[in-house]
């Protein structure tokens, strides 16, 4: 005890005199959940005039920010994921019974409305992937992409503003990528997160703009810090976000110079950022990877965080703030057996398309006692979604069940929201070699009076005309950003957003309105 009251008094006198947030370690090397703190000073106020000045500035410069091409990092290291991936490939593809119940009679959900292309890769920066992320709010719909912000009329789908990263969070000195975007429908703000690449061995930094007010075209409070937590070369990937009643959660896979190291969160105090003030965020390590935060829709004490760790498991863990300080504990929820997906194969070419890990691609949605998820696991030869329906309050499954265009189709990456009466919305890419059909972006749903276990093959939104082959690369990693949001205006509406090819080594992004 003696010892870990000095280091909490060595942690506060560090914390008090840092200029910028650097991640303090409290501690000791071993197992188990570690604590630290993260310090983002008063944010810097970004003006839209701010951002175009910049953006401006850049392209006469001639300095428009370059993304490089950004590799999938698997959690279980790159020896194991290509045997792994190798093996479910040499699996016969077969018809699975969760596959028919797919076609069980349901509400169907349609397009409703705007059908638009979003940004392309030209527009936004050459790179690749998109890792296309989004999210609908009142008037607008806002996406996100490896590098760029675009802000879309929900009326009728006018593109409203358009400029990089950079420019958005006023950074040059490392590329950004990664982003994410939620909007807070309870607070009637928006979040928009990215990381850069290292600038050194010992610093990272990761940015979250916060809207000043409800217009996403307005201004947005601008912070960042340093998130590398041991100074030892660690590299922050894949970082996910989300929200509860309290505080903003954001977490990631951390690898160093060789393979994965572990997974951390940190968590932000809402009512501090939102209005602009410095905030200290309580950082987590030593976590499972890849951590999915949720999108809390009520006001529940604990927020219920999952990842897909091993076959026939789901580690949960269970934040709470007692005394207004965050608490983090762990449990298992016990599944079916599950394993590392094949690669999507596509018509017309030997170049496959990278259904990653297992993963959970995007956040939870939480209600109540419900936590809804999906990831991409191996179905007798072919990449399938899996959904479930989890009960936090007693680590079991509720509903779960496979998603699939149709019996022969690679379908994969999917992301998956509900509405607070638990009527459910996903999307995810979908192709059939078997019929000629080029990676699509598919959507479906289930209304909460639908037969349970079961979501449909559902519908397109848009097919790509041909396969995607932009290198020698294979797989190609694709869609592992898709996202979901309901219209707070509608709950039985919502907005995707997912990856599409415009030609066959240049990607575009599609974006569409669809419900009941």
């Amino acid at each position: 005890m003696h010892k870990m009251f000095k280091t909490f008094l060595l942690v506060q006198f560090i914390v008090a005199f840092m200029a910028l947030g650097y991640a303090v370690d409290t501690a000791h090397a071993g197992k188990g959940i570690q604590e630290g703190i993260i310090k983002f000073k008063r944010p810097q106020v970004r003006t839209p005039e701010d951002m175009e000045a910049t953006e401006a500035a850049l392209r006469e410069a001639g300095k428009m920010p370059v993304v490089p091409r950004i590799p999938f990092r698997p959690t279980m290291g790159e020896i194991d994921y290509k045997a792994a991936k190798a093996a479910a490939a040499a699996e016969t593809e077969i018809n699975h019974p969760d596959v028919e119940s797919s076609k069980v009679p349901h509400a169907s959900s349609n397009v409703k409305g705007v059908n638009i292309n979003g940004v392309n890769q030209t527009e936004a920066g050459g790179g690749r992937p998109p890792d296309t992320h989004g999210a609908v709010g009142l008037n607008h719909f806002v996406e996100v992409t490896n590098s760029h912000v675009d802000i879309f009329r929900k009326s009728d789908g006018a593109r409203v503003k358009s400029v990089s990263l950079a420019s958005f969070f006023g950074y040059t000195t490392q590329t950004l990528f990664d982003p994410r975007c939620v909007y807070d429908s309870a607070e009637d703000r928006w979040i928009i997160s990215a990381e850069a690449f290292q600038e050194s061995a010992t610093v990272q930094r990761h940015f979250v703009g916060v809207s000043v007010t409800s217009d996403p075209l307005g201004s947005f409070y601008i912070y960042n810090g340093d998130i590398n937590f041991k100074n030892n070369n660690d590299f922050w990937d894949f970082p996910h976000l989300g929200i509860d009643s309290k505080a903003i959660l954001i977490t990631a896979n951390i690898f160093g110079r060789i393979s994965y190291r572990e997974t951390r969160m940190v968590v932000a105090d809402k009512s501090r950022l939102y209005n602009g003030l410095s905030v200290r965020l309580k950082l987590f390590a030593g976590l499972k990877g890849t951590l999915a935060p949720p999108i809390v829709l009520d006001n529940n004490d604990k927020t219920f965080l999952v990842a897909a760790t091993s076959s026939g498991v789901i580690t949960k863990y269970t934040l709470s703030y007692p005394g207004g300080i965050p608490t983090l504990t762990s449990s298992i929820i016990n599944v079916p057996a599950y394993s590392v997906p094949p690669s999507a194969k596509q018509p017309g070419t030997t170049e496959t398309l990278d259904t990653s890990d297992m993963r959970f691609v995007n956040a939870s949605t939480q209600i109540g006692n419900s936590l809804w998820q999906v990831h991409t696991i191996n179905v007798n030869g072919l990449p399938k979604p899996k959904f479930y329906e989890f009960n936090t309050a007693t680590d079991t499954v509720i509903q779960s069940g496979i998603i699939s265009a149709s019996s022969t189709s690679n379908d994969w990456n999917a992301s998956i929201t509900a509405n607070a009466n638990n009527d459910v919305y996903v999307t995810w890419s979908s192709t059939d070699p078997n019929t000629g059909i080029n990676a699509q972006v598919r959507f479906s749903g289930r209304l909460h009076t639908d037969p349970i276990n079961t979501i449909s093959s559902g519908d397109t939104l848009f097919t790509s005309s041909t396969f995607y082959d932009p290198s020698s690369d294979s797989p190609e990693r694709w869609g592992d950003y898709s996202a979901v949001t309901v219209d707070p205006e509608d709950p039985l509406r919502a907005w995707i957003v997912n990856e599409k090819i415009n030609r066959s080594a240049v990607w575009g992004s599609r974006i569409g309105e669809i419900g009941f």
